[in-house]
């Protein structure tokens, strides 16, 4: 994912935390706040209940990578942070791109497919 769409400051993933709405399920949470920019970035973060540091890089590829096919079909203007859980691990990417999409949805950060 480009630099610029990413949240890579701890000030920018404290804020998120502290003044977001959190929306979650069993394979990760996803946290949103407004960012008045006119593009959404994301983070991800894996705690140590994922498990080691080889789980928890993992973890975070697995988001990561989940994420940036979901980015096209954002809203603008949202900091977003998702929070591995621990039964990452055990899912395909592709059923993890669902759950993130299904987390974005009910959160209301989904652009309007038009219906032709």
């Amino acid at each position: 994912m480009e630099r610029r769409l990413r949240l890579r400051r701890t000030a920018d993933f404290e804020r998120v935390r502290r003044e977001g709405r959190s929306w979650a399920s069993r394979l990760a949470v996803l946290i949103a706040h407004p960012n008045g920019l006119e593009r959404t970035r994301i983070g991800v973060t894996a705690s140590r209940r994922v498990g080691g540091a080889v789980a928890r890089n993992r973890a975070k590829r697995l988001l990561r990578e989940s994420a940036r096919h979901l980015h096209l079909r954002l809203l603008p203007g949202w900091d977003l942070v998702f929070v591995a859980r621990a039964a990452i691990l055990e899912v395909s990417e592709s059923q993890l791109r669902d759950v993130l999409g299904d987390l974005a949805e009910q959160a209301g950060l989904m652009l309007e497919q038009s219906v032709s």
